[in-house]
């Protein structure tokens, strides 16, 4: 699969290229109700629907998906599209990783990409 993860400071530089990128957060519901906040531009999609989002998605964009920390349900999701022919990565640490560098999070309600 290549490079399956990216650091939050290489999708920030990417982010910042202009370079066209989905990030998909995959937070179960709980951890991304609880938490209230995204990474600006993120689309929140349920890790247990796949099945049915996927064909909603443009095979052609690289994703970066992520999860609370980069564990099993990001990189579930990641290897499921990457087997469905998407250009995904994980983001490597997560949302966490994500704050903790210090980069933007917005408010989660503004950015859940019609789900």
């Amino acid at each position: 699969m290549g490079d399956f993860f990216i650091t939050p400071a290489d999708m920030k530089t990417r982010l910042e290229s202009g370079t066209p990128l989905l990030i998909l957060d995959v937070r179960k519901a709980e951890a991304f109700d609880e938490s209230g906040e995204i990474i600006p531009g993120a689309r929140w999609r349920d890790p247990f629907e796949i099945a049915h989002w996927i064909g909603d998605i443009d095979t052609g964009t690289p994703l970066i998906v992520h999860c609370v920390h980069g564990h099993e349900v990001s990189q579930d999701a990641a290897r499921t599209l990457h087997d469905a022919g998407f250009d995904a990565r994980v983001l490597k640490g997560g949302f966490e990783a994500w704050r903790e560098a210090g980069f933007d999070v917005a408010p989660a309600k503004e950015n859940t990409g019609g789900q």
